[in-house]
């Protein structure tokens, strides 16, 4: 990936996910962002440092994999599933029984364990078996009872010598473990979509001005107490060709483990009647002085199709998506991204639902900004009256929490992550960091 999803604060996830990736290796009982998958109805945090695999099965709904350090072999793999549950008058026992008859049934495989225990504060399943005679594996699985009568079914399983590692890990995952109704969440994400809609469909050249804030501005990343980087943003109205329209530029530079740095450099524009986007991104990652590697991208949208240059390392790859016209309606620019908490009514709660492009899987996204609700923001020893929202990348991702201020201004926002980014000035950011303005 280069840059797949980023957020309002541009870099703070790319950021949140090298962390999350080291930080996984050192210590496996830490747990990574959270995992939202509103189509199947439920969330949970996964362990930092597995990677997600976005293979498809039949029942497998999502799949985390953990691989070691040294042989880059598949340690373990948590896994959520679905299974149909007990037919019409089969009780949950007596549904226990018959999926503990059939785990017997299969071979070189005991059984450790199949009672109906307390799952999510609810009767469900807890399963646990050795499977194998030589190389053996463990699995241990919870089988959680949905409001549409199906099981969800959260498995860890790996070698039988990580047994208690992984008895740990799901037990930790599944605290954070919540179960939500998919016809409801439906009819929220349509609900957004539309307002999201009703948004782009009324922006005009004057209220984008208006939303543009002329002075540069400044922004500091900490992770705990520990400072991370930077940020710079510039704003101004252009125009390109015969299209009129926004400008923004931004600058981040960021700390990352092991002695090694991240420059990332962002210039997007669109018209103000998105008839035509652009916007290219480049970053490189050092050690010490040294670059130890590049990755850029372009992008343009225009005449209902999105074509996106990719290179990293100095291998290319072009990539094109079409933009169909139910999804122009809902298209949200990279540039007006930045302007959310200018351009969405702060004095009403509500959420804005948009489609972005996401170029890692060449695909889109659901991006939903959210107007919360008033708050007091404490910047230093001052504190003023704003507003909170959260700004959430995908449906599978967990939103960010920003302080605004009255104008929609960002002053703050932190993500699930744990990296806060917050409104600086142009001193205190070249304080720390004197390359900040090249």
């Amino acid at each position: 990936m280069v840059f797949g999803r980023m957020h309002t604060a541009a870099c703070v996830i790319l950021a949140a996910g090298l962390l999350a990736a080291t930080v996984g290796q050192a210590a496996e009982s830490k747990l990574g962002p959270r995992h939202i998958d509103p189509v199947n109805g439920f969330s949970l945090c996964p362990p930092a440092g597995v990677e997600l695999d976005r293979g498809v099965a039949t029942t497998r709904l999502a799949k985390w994999v953990m691989r070691d350090a040294r042989t880059k072999a598949i340690a373990w793999q948590l896994i959520v599933r679905k299974e149909a549950g007990p037919a019409d008058g089969v009780s949950l026992e007596a549904y226990a029984k018959q999926v503990e008859a059939g785990l017997r049934r299969q071979p070189e495989v005991r059984v450790e364990k199949a009672a109906v225990v307390a799952v999510l504060g609810k009767p469900g399943i807890e399963t646990a078996l050795i499977q194998g005679t030589r190389g053996q594996r463990w699995q241990h699985d919870l089988w959680a009872r949905t409001s549409s009568g199906h099981l969800l079914v959260l498995s860890i399983s790996g070698t039988l010598g990580l047994k208690a590692q992984m008895d740990k890990l799901l037990g930790q995952v599944a605290e954070t473990w919540q179960l939500s109704d998919p016809r409801e969440q439906a009819e929220v994400r349509k609900a957004n979509l539309k307002r999201g809609q009703t948004l782009l469909a009324g922006l005009t050249r004057t209220k984008l001005t208006a939303a543009m804030t002329s002075q540069e501005q400044w922004f500091l990343y900490r992770r705990g107490d520990k400072d991370m980087g930077y940020m710079r943003v510039k704003e101004k109205t252009v125009r390109r060709g015969t299209a009129q329209g926004v400008e923004i530029t931004t600058k981040a530079g960021l700390s990352l483990p092991e002695g090694q740095s991240m420059v990332i450099r962002r210039v997007m524009f669109a018209a103000a009647d998105r008839s035509k986007e652009h916007w290219t991104e480049t970053a490189q990652v050092l050690r010490g002085p040294k670059v130890i590697r590049r990755m850029s991208e372009e992008g343009t949208c225009e005449g209902s199709l999105i074509v996106c240059k990719v290179t990293s390392d100095g291998r290319s790859a072009t990539r094109k998506k079409p933009l169909e016209p139910t999804t122009a309606a809902i298209y949200l620019p990279r540039a007006f991204a930045l302007l959310l908490g200018k351009l969405t009514d702060l004095s009403t709660p509500g959420a804005y639902g948009f489609a972005t492009y996401t170029t890692a899987e060449n695909d889109f996204d659901l991006r939903t900004f959210t107007v919360v609700g008033p708050t007091k923001v404490t910047l230093g020893s001052q504190s003023k009256p704003g507003v909170q929202a959260t700004d959430q990348l995908a449906a599978d991702a967990a939103p960010a929490t920003l302080e605004l201020a009255s104008d929609g201004l960002l002053l703050r926002m932190q993500t699930d992550g744990g990296i806060v980014m917050t409104q600086s000035t142009r001193s205190a950011v070249l304080r720390r960091y004197p390359d900040a303005e090249k």
